[in-house]
């Protein structure tokens, strides 16, 4: 997932320890998206005097914002900025055509993104990851004001008129230029200039009262911890590492909670299907009923803004500025690929049925959501001799991460250099990226799973890159927050999934940091949110190569490389349960269009029970609320489609990497270069 765009208010998150809901993205059937791709950007226009941003582009956010004073100030240092660069365009209105120029026109609208950008992107970080809850109360604060100055840009028909009467000169512009200036105009309607005056008060209330009522949904998801507790009999089939880390207390109670190093274990191997229930529902219950009335609130928000704005529903304008365009192809797109999953995830499920059967279970009963994952690996054990706690052993956390990083420096040709972290927790380390001898980047990796900390994995922006006005570069800032197994006394293996997982999520901090994009606002990863995750979703592909974890996947305690048997069980079982994992995502994305689709008020349990229902063929489990703890609610809103459509767009980028090896350094230079060095489309609209 990639975590977000301040033009775009954007929060794109993933999956499995890294976050849709709880499991991977699988491969699905080619199914192409109906609607056109958006063609490969052009070129950039080289860098000219631009009107400057305020601070220089040794500017650290990092170093800044980590106490309470200090992201309030570097929130609101940045909006200062940012305002007297409107005052600066706000001028130009009235003045002669001949006196208005790009610089100071379009370029200074980007300067002014740049800079909320600034204000807001490391407070973001800081409300979901710091361990200090005094910083994460004064970090939460930036974003309202982030959300206020951006909805009275958008309605101040000074700033409005000035780019108007830049467009009608006429002039031509091409690449990111060009894409600014007709992204700006529309972005000017969809955020409600042409409302009535006497209309657009209501329009600030409810971009106010969303954005607050976004931050306590996230905020109670991350602050909610639920567990039960067992016996140790109960965790026969767990890894004997795990058993070794959840030493029974003096009464002999176990907690296990529904932290992600704690929860996918268990209910994947535990025997007693009994307890893996009981923690499936305190996990999808994360957030609680308050969350689900913070969600019916946010839905009737967002339709009365959507009607407000002449929009039949959310779906319809947050769809739009996206390749999608609109609802209709997207239920047709999900539809189309339901409908190829019909007959194999029918045989899966047969399968599924004679496995639960075969564990003394009834062919009658009803499967349930956390049955899948102990099924599905009681079948790869027995039909593909793969043991996933077996290969487990190879994927030794530090030593994964060592590996994830020069394999990437290996493929781009870049040096990642660990410096001190000097960050928000100790377990925090810190990378500066190297490309021909010149530094282009830093990215911090917070790996481990905390209280209080962010529930998913995700790439967060940290500092955008731009071109700044001496012609300087400013460079990106990233930082990757996930909640893998943390090292201690016993070792913290990682099943593949999460191997995966961390590829995916690196996928982004590369797009983020291997931009060349003049602009602020089409840096890196502020693209449409259904092509965001195409990048990311490509590099999954180097986690199943033999060629590729021959070079990091060695046993933690011998130091051999995975067995050609263990290798060849794992990728023969790959597909399976591809189809119903595929479902699962289906689902999620449909649920996602439903509530944003339908007129308000809704009963969203009732909603998700028949979604569920329908697209799932593990059904709904009475007393679950999962909707609270869908995180996706809060960022995508009718965008969760978007995992779906770019894996379709992923499986094309994939075929010249086949052909000419994933390791292949002119395939990734050319990839680096057509792709993640250019700018894309913005993440348009709120």
């Amino acid at each position: 997932m990639k975590l977000r765009s301040l033009l775009g208010f954007s929060i794109t998150l993933l999956a499995v320890a890294c976050g849709p809901a709880p499991e991977p993205v699988a491969p699905i059937p080619t199914v192409a998206p109906s609607a056109s791709v958006a063609p490969t950007p052009e070129p950039t226009a080289s860098a000219s005097a631009m009107t400057p941003a305020s601070p220089a582009p040794e500017f650290d956010p990092v170093r800044v914002g980590m106490t309470v004073d200090g992201v309030k100030k570097l929130c609101d240092d940045h909006l200062a900025a940012a305002g007297k660069l409107l005052e600066q365009l706000r001028a130009m209105k009235g003045a002669a055509a001949d006196k208005l120029t790009y610089e100071n026109t379009v370029g200074v609208f980007d300067d002014i993104i740049l800079e909320i950008n600034s204000a807001g992107e490391f407070p973001y970080l800081m409300g979901v990851a710091h361990p200090d809850g005094a910083v994460r109360a004064a970090a939460k604060s930036c974003e309202p004001k982030t959300d206020s100055f951006m909805t009275n840009l958008f309605l101040d028909a000074d700033v409005a008129s000035v780019l108007k009467a830049y467009a009608g000169k006429g002039e031509t512009l091409t690449g990111e230029r060009a894409r600014m200036l007709a992204d700006t105009l529309r972005d000017f309607r969809r955020n409600g200039l042409d409302l009535p005056a006497d209309k657009q008060p209501r329009l600030k209330e409810l971009n106010e009262q969303i954005t607050a009522r976004g931050q306590d949904f996230t905020s109670n998801i991350a602050s909610s911890t639920g567990s039960i507790v067992v016996k140790k009999d109960q965790l026969e089939g767990l890894p004997v590492e795990y058993i070794a880390a959840h030493a029974p207390d003096a009464e002999g109670n176990i907690r296990i909670t529904t932290d992600y190093p704690d929860y996918y274990p268990f209910i994947t191997y535990a025997k007693d299907r009994k307890a893996a229930l009981k923690l499936y529902v305190e996990f999808t219950n994360r957030g609680g009923e308050k969350n689900v009335k913070l969600l019916e609130t946010m839905l009737r928000l967002r339709d009365e803004k959507a009607k407000l704005l002449g929009y039949k529903t959310w779906a319809d304008y947050a769809i739009e500025p996206r390749m999608a365009k609109t609802p209709d192809a997207v239920r047709k797109f999900l539809t189309r690929v339901r409908d190829a999953l019909k007959e194999p995830a029918k045989k899966e499920l047969a399968e599924f049925q004679k496995k639960h059967a075969e564990l003394g279970g009834k062919k009658s009963d009803k499967l349930l959501p956390p049955d899948r994952y102990y099924l599905e690996d009681r079948i790869r054990e027995s039909k593909y001799k793969l043991n996933s706690k077996e290969l487990a052993e190879y994927f030794e956390v530090r030593a994964v991460t060592k590996g994830l990083l020069d394999i990437t420096s290996k493929m781009y040709g870049i040096t990642l250099k660990e410096v001190p972290a000097e960050a928000w927790h100790a377990d925090v380390t810190a990378y500066e990226v190297v490309s021909n001898d010149k530094r282009i980047g830093k990215f911090y990796l917070d790996l481990y799973s905390r209280p209080d900390k962010y529930k998913h994995a995700a790439m967060f922006n940290v500092r955008t890159a731009k071109r700044m006005k001496d012609g300087t570069y400013r460079t990106p800032m990233a930082a990757l927050v996930c909640n893998f197994p943390k090292p201690g006394a016993q070792a913290a293996l990682m099943q593949h999934d999460e191997v995966v997982t961390f590829f995916h999520e690196f996928g982004h901090v590369l797009h983020h940091l291997l931009t060349q994009a003049e602009l602020a606002s089409f840096s890196g990863t502020n693209t449409v949110r259904d092509f965001v995750e195409a990048p990311s979703q490509m590099f999954e592909e180097w986690a199943w190569s033999r060629e590729v974890l021959d070079l990091f996947a060695k046993h933690h305690k011998t130091g051999e490389k995975i067995p050609d048997v263990l290798f060849n069980a794992m990728t023969a079982s790959r597909s399976f349960g591809r189809a119903l994992g595929t479902q699962r995502q289906l689902f999620l994305a449909m649920l996602d269009l439903e509530y944003h689709s339908r007129t308000p008020p809704l009963d969203t349990t009732r909603v998700l029970k028949e979604v569920q229902n329908s697209f799932d063929a593990f059904p709904y489990v009475d007393g679950t609320h999962f909707q609270s703890s869908f995180g996706h609610l809060v960022g995508y809103e009718a965008g969760y489609y978007g995992y779906q459509w770019a894996l379709s767009l992923s499986r094309d980028v994939l075929t010249r990497f086949r052909k000419e090896g994933l390791m292949n350094q002119a395939t990734a230079q050319a990839w680096r270069d057509e792709v993640l060095a250019k700018a894309a489309a913005p993440t348009s609209g709120r």
